[in-house]
């Protein structure tokens, strides 16, 4: 499998988990109107909305930031970036790249000890729902993951375009969104167009 049926298989599934991720923070966000009203109105809760909020956050935002590697849509402070010439930027991207790939894999690790932890001593939730902590802390595990593979996967990438001196490829899987690129994305308009 070549590196971009990688990517391009990786990003479907990121964009899926990404949507997931989505759809329960809706969902938890019309939970919580729904209970707000109620407690206002009526005088009474659906119980447990504060409970299930926290949780599906943590594994929404988990969900998300797979998709948010893939599109390079994490934020960099890029003031010196863009004046060093591209072989060198090419070079902060894999180093920028590594960097997550080591942070994700810490913070998986870590998030699956908690897992393993809890799954062991079968701990529930403490809150009116009363649930298994090892469903919503599979989920979040599952995204830290998949992030960690994808953050692995685009290294991998960069390397292999590194040596084969393809500087653009290394911007374009790993590297900081020209503003060409973010003006095009934001109007869906072609920068190149605009010049004509």
């Amino acid at each position: 499998m070549s590196f971009e049926t990688a990517h391009r298989q990786l990003t479907g599934v990121s964009r899926m988990a990404a949507i997931a991720g989505g759809l329960g923070v809706i969902l938890i966000s019309c939970m919580i109107t729904v209970d707000v009203i109620l407690r206002k109105f009526v005088g009474t809760t659906l119980g447990g909305a504060s409970e299930l909020s926290g949780m599906v956050f943590a594994v929404g935002t988990a969900m998300a930031y797979p998709y948010v590697l893939l599109d390079r849509g994490h934020i960099r402070i890029d003031v010196l970036y863009s004046r060093v010439p591209v072989a060198a930027r090419a070079i902060l991207d894999l180093a920028a790249m590594l960097l997550m790939f080591a942070f994700m894999a810490q913070l998986t690790q870590s998030t699956f000890d908690l897992l393993a932890k809890t799954w062991g001593a079968g701990t529930r939730s403490v809150g009116v729902v009363n649930i298994q902590l090892w469903i919503p802390q599979s989920l979040w595990v599952l995204g830290f993951a998949l992030t960690t593979l994808i953050a692995l996967v685009l290294s991998l990438y960069s390397v292999w375009c590194i040596l084969r001196r393809n500087w653009e490829a290394v911007n374009r899987v790993a590297g900081v969104p020209s503003i060409e690129e973010t003006i095009e994305e934001e109007t869906h308009i072609d920068a190149d167009e605009e010049k004509i």
